[in-house]
């Protein structure tokens, strides 16, 4: 099995693929700044063992990671674990995308992987809108070259903002997405504001991307947020899950050692 691994700033990602390409697992760990490659190594066997897989089935991993002191950790941990080869998306490796932007080498490892997946598709001009702890949007002009993106605020991020920075609105959680437009109570009255305020911000980049690349974009919707927006868009996207994921997989296929 080939080991994807997505580290964002909220939670890391793993995903199985077998030796067909086929995505066999996802599953979630937290990400926590001060645990040890040694805590990571134990967290990664628990979960691999949970869904039903050995570390020595392992036989390769591959490394994205927008959390910078999380880098070195999670590359010694998989190494403790399965003492395997090792892809880590950075500086160098080799990705089959033209980026066009002042410096590529600061651009985000998650930005790549969903450019190297959407790319993999050839449909151009392209966006792909990744909703995580931010929201990004990475374009792809007529030719598949990466010209530029955008990053804003996540759902979770702005709902946090909320609480955190006015008093009289409580913590809550997205957990009822049929919320009417204008809440009856200040609950739904965030929630609506949140979920449907992200729809109308992702639908309206959709249009000025669109002026801009091509009428004839194709927008890709990804990231753990985005089922929570997808009902609630006006212009049309693929809704597609995992496509950091795939995008390493494919990374791997570039880069590993024969």
């Amino acid at each position: 099995m080939l080991l994807a691994i997505n580290a964002q700033n909220s939670a890391i990602t793993l995903g199985c693929f077998d030796e067909d390409g086929h995505l066999r697992m996802v599953a979630q760990i937290a990400s926590e700044n001060g645990h040890t490659a040694d805590q990571y190594a134990c967290q990664l066997d628990s979960v691999l063992r949970l869904r039903g897989y050995a570390p020595s089935e392992i036989y390769g991993a591959v490394i994205c990671s927008v959390v910078p002191p999380l880098n070195a950790v999670l590359y010694e941990a998989v190494k403790l674990l399965c003492g395997c080869e090792i892809v880590n998306v950075s500086t160098g490796v080799k990705t089959g995308l033209s980026i066009q932007t002042e410096n590529p080498r600061t651009l985000g490892s998650d930005l790549v992987c969903v450019a190297v997946e959407a790319a993999a598709h050839n449909r151009f001009p392209a966006l792909i809108v990744d909703m995580n702890t931010a929201t990004t949007f990475t374009a792809l002009d007529s030719s598949g070259t990466l010209v530029g993106s955008a990053i804003a605020p996540g759902v979770c991020l702005g709902l946090d903002a909320l609480h955190e920075h006015a008093a009289q609105l409580p913590s809550i959680s997205l957990t009822r997405t049929e919320t009417a437009l204008l809440g009856k109570n200040t609950v739904d009255a965030m929630a609506s504001g949140v979920l449907n305020g992200a729809a109308s911000m992702i639908d309206g980049m959709i249009v000025r991307c669109r002026e801009q690349l091509g009428e004839e974009l194709t927008v890709y919707l990804t990231g753990t947020d985005a089922k929570l927006i997808a009902g609630r868009m006006r212009e049309q996207v693929e809704h597609r899950d995992n496509m950091v994921l795939y995008g390493l997989q494919r990374i791997w296929l570039k880069n590993h050692r024969k």
